[in-house]
């Protein structure tokens, strides 16, 4: 019986902590998820994403980019946001912009971290590092390249569009989004890489890769 209980141990606990970073994406999707400092919007929603992919692998993390990318989109109902600008313009695309590139940074980089040598503590460092990173640089580039894809005409004939944003002449709106993304995405990568790494290194220390 006692055996039972310890094979069972590891069986569960994938499941579990995917759930309990499921509800934290939630939680700071709807609640404090964000810092506003002047213009530019610091997101955290990545760090327990980077956090699942990498300790958990590709299909866990897929399915935490899913519940990320389903949270941003609901929260386009009740907060004022890009997203709740083209949510006005087209559900359907703005549904898939929000999804789509958030299960994709789940998944690759967890299936890089797989690839990636780890046969030692400095190379499994440098392998969660640079899968950390690179949730981040996913959801920005597939975030941004979908938004381009579906709402390029809206940015820049859409007068209404063009005044939400800000009243920004119709050849600047993208720049000017653009822009802060990519502060944006900056501050967030060096962010996932630090917490995400250190995170990662503890749990995988705790568990001694049993898990």
């Amino acid at each position: 019986m006692t055996k039972t209980k310890k094979n069972a141990a590891p069986k569960f606990f994938k499941p579990v902590f995917t759930a309990l970073l499921a509800a934290l994406i939630v939680l700071l999707t709807f609640t404090v998820g964000s810092l506003r400092i002047g213009p530019i919007t610091i997101t955290f929603n990545c760090l327990p994403l980077a956090v699942g992919t990498v300790f958990l692998g590709p299909v866990y993390g897929a399915i935490l980019g899913l519940v990320f990318g389903l949270s941003s989109f609901f929260a386009s109902f009740t907060s004022a946001s890009l997203t709740t600008i083209l949510l006005s313009v087209n559900p359907f695309f703005t549904f898939l912009m929000c999804v789509v590139p958030r299960v994709i940074c789940g998944w690759l980089p967890g299936l890089l971290f797989q690839r990636l040598p780890k046969n030692s503590e400095p190379k499994r460092l440098g392998s969660s590092a640079l899968s950390c990173a690179l949730v981040t640089i996913l959801n920005t580039i597939g975030f941004l390249g979908l938004m381009w894809v579906f709402f390029a005409d809206a940015f820049l004939n859409n007068g209404d569009v063009i005044g939400k944003v800000g009243n920004k002449p119709a050849g600047n709106v993208f720049l000017f989004i653009f822009a802060l993304a990519g502060i944006n995405a900056v501050i967030e990568i060096i962010l996932n890489l630090v917490l995400g790494t250190a995170i990662c290194r503890a749990l995988f220390a705790v568990t001694k890769n049993k898990i």
